[in-house]
């Protein structure tokens, strides 16, 4: 793909994305379209940029509006190795409370996170829209992503391979770089995106919109 149909594609996306209709141009991703969120930064943030908290964090202006105008597939990857995240394992249970109360205010179809130092667990949840349960599986125990201990967490592949896997055997999704966006706001959300061959979105883009 050279830069302008890269460049098309991108605005045609993001398009998609604010409107939910048809975008002009030679992509056409109704009912169809992949969006994978980063989640901190980019879904939720703080008030006060000083406040680190989770209990200070809201869901950042235009996400919601974004979301519910869009019919995608919405799917969350959170966890970077960052020198913060890096000094502590977070709780997996406390992580799987705020993504289900986030699933109750958005359309967020699933979630993947990595919550240990190393980026050497992967957890999924899945929303069950028949019956409104959550599934919830440990990637990192499967046989399969054995080979992807110490690459959950963003900049590397390991959450976006799950993914990947994820659409393909829960949703009927094949992930490429047509129909699917990473939308984030570090250079590990770019990065993992232009790894895997998807497009890349800075979060910005969104909470700035008017």
């Amino acid at each position: 793909m050279n830069i302008n149909k890269a460049s098309l594609f991108i605005v045609n996306c993001y398009s998609l994305l604010l409107y939910g209709g048809k975008g002009s141009g030679e992509i056409n991703m109704i009912n169809k379209e992949i969006v994978i969120w980063d989640n901190d930064g980019t879904i939720m943030g703080a008030k006060n940029p000083n406040d680190t908290s989770s209990g200070s964090k809201v869901i950042l202006p235009n996400i919601h509006n974004v979301m519910t105008n869009n019919k995608a597939v919405h799917i969350i990857c959170s966890g970077c190795k960052t020198p913060e995240s890096e000094l502590q394992n977070f709780e997996p249970e406390n992580v799987i409370k705020r993504f289900l109360l986030l699933m109750e205010q958005l359309p967020i179809q699933a979630a993947v996170f990595s919550p240990a130092i190393g980026g050497i667990e992967c957890y999924i949840l899945i929303k069950k829209h028949s019956d409104n349960n959550v599934i919830v599986r440990k990637a990192h125990e499967e046989i399969r992503y054995k080979h992807l201990i110490g690459q959950f967490k963003k900049p590397g592949v390991g959450m976006l391979i799950v993914i990947q896997d994820l659409l393909k055997e829960e949703f009927g999704q094949i992930m490429s770089t047509v129909n699917s966006i990473m939308i984030g706001d570090t250079w590990h959300d770019e990065h993992a995106a232009k790894t895997i061959g998807i497009p890349f979105l800075d979060a910005k883009h969104i909470h700035n919109m008017k």
